[in-house]
């Protein structure tokens, strides 16, 4: 059965963390939905680059995903945090024992504001790191606990999204996509 993943983007998203993610898993061969939360196909990044996404995010709520992947950036994941399209699709996941993953601003803003972080051990960028409990926050680049996966930033992403495809298809598709990278 084909895996999925579902990355949605909100405007000030950070986008290195978005499309390495979606990068990774498209040389992987795996179905990615690229998805913009607001009313508008075309998401803007942090850095004011224009993403299109291939969908909106009300069109994947029947949808089951093997893995939802949440970028870092501000205000991207604050708005992120906002959509209650997505927090529906986000306790869905954790209810299910399915993966989910967050990067930067976005395991403290929208994972732990919404109590997906509780009992798990996490990492997120230095500056929300105190928005953590000191016994969860790490300064590990990547952390797993469960069925939850967090980095610390834009620097992360290549490993963040290494370690995501290690966990969801195996450490054999991992390498191959990082020899396909030239990361060995």
């Amino acid at each position: 059965m084909e895996k999925k993943v579902l990355v949605p983007l909100a405007a000030g998203f950070e986008m290195v963390e978005a499309l390495s993610v979606v990068d990774v898993f498209r040389r992987a061969g795996v179905h990615v939905d690229l998805v913009a939360v607001a009313d508008e196909l075309q998401v803007i990044s942090s850095h004011g680059v224009p993403v299109l996404t291939d969908k909106y995010i009300s069109d994947c709520t029947d949808v089951q995903y093997d893995l939802i992947v949440l970028p870092g950036g501000i205000p991207g994941a604050e708005i992120l945090a906002a959509s209650q399209p997505l927090a529906q699709l986000l306790r869905k996941q954790n209810d299910a024992g399915r993966f989910y993953a967050a990067i930067c601003a976005a395991p403290a803003l929208v994972l732990g504001s919404q109590g997906l972080l509780d009992g798990k051990n996490a990492t997120c960028h230095p500056v929300f790191a105190e928005q953590l409990p000191s016994q969860q926050y790490t300064d590990q680049s990547v952390v797993v606990d469960k069925n939850c996966i967090t980095a610390r930033g834009a620097g992360a992403s290549i490993e963040f999204s290494l370690k995501l495809l290690e966990v969801l298809i195996g450490e054999d598709k991992r390498d191959e996509v990082a020899k396909q990278m030239a990361l060995v």
